[in-house]
């Protein structure tokens, strides 16, 4: 009896502490590279996805995420429009990251 209390408040005493995740490693690298670059060096698109999210003042923000491989190099390309109800793009951001092992960001990464 007394060897199952002692197990017991033993197991309570472990689970007590608390567990920290890394939350400041990354996988993702940014590239300087563009679609183009990519598929000129023989990139070929393995996946593509389109979100759009309709915002304040009629605005829609649509996201495209582009995935490219080569043998076992692969880059994620991820394309931000904010466009007007007439389809007028007035912003656009694209930036190509590459896959690499996974890595702590420094300081204003």
């Amino acid at each position: 009896m007394i060897f199952k209390k002692f197990f017991l408040f033993f197991l309570l005493f472990l689970l007590s502490f608390p567990i920290f995740a890394e939350d400041n490693i990354d996988q993702w690298q940014d590239s300087e590279k563009t679609y183009f670059d990519l598929i000129q060096e023989g990139f070929a698109v393995k996946a593509y996805d389109i979100t759009n999210v309709e915002i304040e003042n009629n605005y829609i923000l649509m996201l495209f995420v582009t995935v490219l491989q080569k043998n076992s190099m692969v880059y994620e390309c991820q394309e931000y429009q904010t466009l007007d109800l007439n389809m007028q793009t007035l912003d656009m951001t694209v930036i190509c990251r590459q896959l690499v092992q996974p890595y702590k960001k420094g300081l204003g990464t």
